[in-house]
C-alpha cells in the first residue's frame, strides 16, 4: 500500500502565466476578506520582478492556495537590531493565503520557513510586518509572538513605512512532509553581510 501523498506541495513558480496567475488569485483572496487592494501591492511588485517566489499548491484540485517570498541575501536591517554577521538569516516576505482552506495555512508557511531555512543551514527567519495601531493590527503581531514563536526586535521607519521587525530561530519540524510536499530546493545559506539601507528607529 502506498502512503496517502501530502494534501500540500510548495514549490517555485513557473513562468510568467504563473505569475500573472497568482497576482489575480492574491486580489481576489484580499477581496473576499474585505482587505484593501493597496495592501497587496509588495506581492503585486514582487511578481513583476519575477523574483523567488515559493507558492503552496493544494494537491487534491492543483489550486494555489497560498505564496511566500524568500530573500537568501543578507536582509537589509537597521544598525540598531542584533543582526550580525555571524547569524546566517533567510528573509520572508510577500505571504498570501487563500482564505477558508481546511488547514491554518498561515500557521503552515511559518513551519515550513523555518523548517527550510534550517535545511539550508540558516540560523533564523525574519520578516518586517506593516505596522498598524488598530486593534487587528496589534493583535496580528501578538499571535505571531505568543502563538508562532517569533521575537520582536522593534519598529522602524523605512522606505515603504513604518514596520515591526520579527524574527524566529530556525527549527526541523519532523512529519511535517505527511502535509507539505516539498519542491524547492535545499540550498546552502548565503553568509549574512549586512547591506545599506534607509532606516530609522522609532521611539
Amino acid at each position: 500500500m502506498h502512503p496517502a501523498a501530502p494534501p500540500y506541495r510548495i514549490r517555485h513558480l513557473d513562468g510568467r502565466a504563473e505569475y500573472e496567475m497568482l497576482g489575480a488569485q492574491v486580489m481576489a483572496w484580499r477581496r473576499r476578506r474585505n482587505l484593501p487592494a493597496e495592501s497587496a501591492r509588495p506581492i503585486l511588485e514582487a511578481l513583476r520582478d519575477e523574483r523567488e517566489m515559493a507558492v503552496l499548491v493544494d494537491t487534491h484540485n492543483n489550486a494555489f492556495v497560498a505564496c511566500l517570498q524568500l530573500d537568501r541575501t543578507a536582509l537589509a536591517t537597521p544598525s540598531w537590531t542584533d543582526f550580525g554577521n555571524t547569524q546566517p538569516t533567510l528573509g520572508i516576505s510577500c505571504a498570501a493565503t487563500a482564505p477558508g482552506a481546511e488547514y491554518r495555512l498561515d500557521w503552515l508557511l511559518t513551519i515550513w520557513a523555518r523548517h527550510y531555512a534550517a535545511l539550508c543551514g540558516y540560523s533564523r527567519v525574519a520578516c518586517a510586518v506593516p505596522l498598524r495601531h488598530d486593534h487587528a493590527g496589534k493583535g496580528l503581531i501578538n499571535h505571531l509572538m505568543n502563538e508562532w514563536g517569533w521575537d520582536r526586535l522593534g519598529a522602524t521607519s523605512s522606505p515603504g513605512g513604518a514596520v515591526v521587525l520579527l524574527t524566529a530561530d530556525t527549527c526541523r519540524a519532523d512529519g511535517l512532509d505527511a502535509l507539505i510536499a516539498t519542491e524547492v530546493p535545499v540550498l546552502p545559506a548565503a553568509s549574512a553581510k549586512k547591506e545599506a539601507a534607509s532606516w530609522t528607529k522609532l521611539p
